[in-house]
C-alpha cells in the first residue's frame, strides 16, 4: 500500500521480516505506531508476530519480545519485574496508548530517548539485534541506533533486587518534548558498604558512565557532604561533556543539568541516613 510516497509493508512472521530486510533498502520497522513521527518511505509493521511476542522468566533475567506492549508488561505486576521500570512504563501516557505502544518502539525511537531507556539502560539491559546474516546480544551502554537492515528482536533484562530503586521522569506529563527526561538511580549496600551503584539520566542528553558510579561504590556508609558535593561536581562535568555537541539548545539544557543534578542530590541523600 503506497500514500504519500509511503510504502507500508506486513509480515507475518519472522521469515518474512528478513526477507524484507535482504531485499528492501532502509526498510525501517514499526510495531504499535504510536509515536507522532511520520511513517518512513519504506516501513515494515510487524506487531502480529508472535516471535515478538514472547515473554519469557528465567533464573537471573527476563526476556521481552520487542513487540511486547508496555500494558503486557505492567500486567505482570511490580513483584515480578524490576519496579523500575514498572513505574516508569506506569507513567507513560494512558491505558489505551500502553495497549498498542511497545518496550522494543520506546527503545527504537527517534529523537530525545524515550521514558523506557534510563532505567533499562541502568538496569545493564541487552538488546538482540538480528540481521539477515546474524544475530547477538549487545549490552544497551553500546546501542546508539538501529543499523541498517537490523532489528531489534529481544531485551534481556536481569532480575536483580535493589535496596534502592528509584525512577523520576521530567518534563511535561503525557507528551515529549526537548524537556523530557527520565531519570533511574539503582543502589545496593553491603555491611555498611555502597556495594553498587547505577545512575542514568535519559532524553535530549543521555548519561551512564560506570566511571563516575565506581566514585562512589565501595564508600563506607552513611555518605559524607563532602562525597555527594564531590559526585555532583563530577555529574556536572559528565552531562557537559555529553552535552557538548548539542547545539542551539542551551536554555533547555541548562534546565535539563539541574534537573539531573537535583535528581541525584535527593537519591543520594537517600544514602546519608
Amino acid at each position: 500500500m503506497s500514500t504519500n510516497k509511503t510504502t507500508v509493508y506486513y509480515a507475518k512472521s519472522l521469515s518474512d521480516v528478513i526477507f524484507h530486510l535482504k531485499t528492501i533498502p532502509q526498510l525501517r520497522i514499526y510495531g504499535g505506531c504510536t509515536s507522532s513521527e511520520k511513517l518512513a518511505p519504506s516501513s515494515l509493521i510487524i506487531n502480529k508476530i508472535n516471535d515478538f511476542l514472547l515473554i519469557d522468566k528465567h533464573e537471573h533475567f527476563m526476556e521481552f519480545g520487542a513487540g511486547v506492549t508496555l500494558s503486557q508488561i505492567l500486567n505482570l505486576g511490580k513483584k515480578r519485574i524490576p519496579s523500575v521500570l514498572f513505574d516508569a512504563i506506569e507513567s507513560i501516557a494512558y491505558p489505551f496508548i500502553r495497549n498498542a505502544a511497545t518496550i522494543g518502539g520506546n527503545i527504537c525511537a527517534k529523537g530525545i530517548r524515550h521514558t523506557l531507556f534510563a532505567p533499562l539502560l541502568a538496569l545493564d539491559t541487552h538488546l538482540e539485534l538480528q540481521s539477515p546474516s546474524s544475530s547477538g546480544f549487545i549490552p544497551m551502554m553500546k546501542f546508539h541506533t538501529v543499523p541498517e537492515n537490523c532489528m531489534i528482536s529481544r531485551i534481556r533484562i536481569p532480575s536483580e533486587e535493589w535496596d534502592i530503586a528509584i525512577f523520576r521522569r521530567t518534563g511535561p506529563d503525557n507528551t515529549l518534548s526537548d524537556a523530557s527526561a527520565s531519570f533511574a538511580f539503582l543502589a545496593n549496600t553491603h555491611k555498611g558498604i555502597l556495594s553498587d551503584l547505577r545512575i542514568a539520566f535519559c532524553g535530549l542528553v543521555s548519561i551512564r558512565s560506570k566511571e563516575l558510579e565506581n566514585n562512589l561504590i565501595g564508600t563506607k556508609l552513611p555518605l559524607s557532604d563532602k562525597a555527594i558535593q564531590s559526585m555532583l561536581i563530577e555529574a556536572s562535568s559528565a552531562f557537559m561533556t555529553k552535552a557538548a555537541g548539542i547545539k542551539g539548545k542551551d536554555e533547555v539544557l541548562s534546565l535539563l543539568e539541574a534537573q539531573f543534578l537535583n535528581l541525584l542530590s535527593d537519591s543520594l541523600s537517600l544514602l546519608t541516613l
